[in-house]
């Protein structure tokens, strides 16, 4: 029986087609990873990650399987390009297929309508599994491993161990991480701190809802980030306010100066930068930042 190439490769394209629109979908719909990865989120018995390698190595072959394509059809493809040696086919088709695609593009890089809104719409999907899922202790808390989580909810690795071995749980030692402990004893990231907080109820109290304002170790990204005095020494007096200045002549922050001389120093100040937060939520972190002070002038304090 003879093989027929052409045949075999458009039977693969479709089939790997389709295989990438279902997953594609799937992902569009997934929760974050965070969320995933905490509750243990599974579509036809795969987990994001594995949907997430099935789309990747799919596109890889459908792309294979479309570039041979190409070259088994590439005098048919040509003849809708070129008809002859010298005149253009299918002018309007072409024109019409360049514009649409450019369309496509730039909409989505400008985040124009109609694209903004599919972007939106997996937002709020996304979303929606923040709310309506069980809140973890912290972002990604499934790479904790026990000792971290044992600091994050205030209690000692000691008694996390002790909770999870009165519910059954086999824990090898604090160092393992929530994602292979659940694994090993087949369960997910989640039940892990439920079990602990059936034994410390006081622990999940203590957490913020899910969607919470993050709080946390701010990144801190200001201008000049905070107080401090220029280089070499300054006849600031107790009770003076030393102001550093910004590059285009505002003050950038101050600071209450008790020493009668100042040399150069660090100015710590509050950023305004984004924070990753220790809470639920995709809050903003109430950063503190470090920044080097720029020149001080100094000004009594009224």
């Amino acid at each position: 029986m003879r093989f027929r190439a052409k045949g075999f490769t458009s039977l693969l394209l479709a089939c790997t087609f389709l295989v990438v629109a279902v997953s594609g979908v799937i992902l569009f719909m997934t929760p974050r990873g965070r969320v995933a990865n905490w509750t243990g989120w599974t579509m036809a018995g795969l987990d994001k990650h594995e949907w997430a390698a099935l789309h990747i190595n799919t596109c890889l072959v459908f792309l294979a399987v479309a570039l041979g394509h190409l070259l088994l059809n590439w005098r048919l493809f040509w003849s809708y390009i070129r008809s002859g040696r010298s005149r253009f086919n299918l002018k309007a088709e072409m024109v019409v297929a360049v514009l649409v695609t450019a369309v496509v593009v730039a909409g989505t890089l400008y985040d124009l309508p109609p694209f903004s809104s599919v972007v939106a719409l997996n937002g709020d999907i996304k979303d929606y599994w923040d709310r309506t899922t069980t809140a973890a202790p912290a972002p990604h808390a499934d790479e904790f491993t026990l000792e971290s989580l044992a600091e994050t909810v205030g209690l000692s690795a000691d008694d996390l161990v002790s909770a999870l071995h009165k519910e059954g749980y086999v824990t090898a030692n604090p160092q393992v991480t929530l994602a292979s402990l659940s694994a090993s004893n087949g369960i997910v990231p989640r039940d892990i701190y439920s079990a602990v907080a059936k034994h410390f109820p006081e622990t999940a109290k203590s957490i913020p809802s899910q969607g919470g304002r993050g709080m946390g170790q701010g990144m801190g990204r200001g201008r000049a980030g905070g107080s401090g005095c220029s280089d070499g020494k300054s006849e600031c007096d107790s009770g003076i306010r030393c102001e550093t200045e910004c590059g285009d002549g505002s003050v950038c922050g101050s600071a209450r100066i008790g020493e009668s001389e100042l040399g150069p120093e660090r100015g710590w100040g509050r950023g305004m930068g984004m924070g990753r937060g220790m809470g639920m939520g995709r809050g903003r972190g109430m950063g503190m930042g470090c920044g080097q002070g720029m020149g001080g002038r100094c000004e009594e304090e009224r």
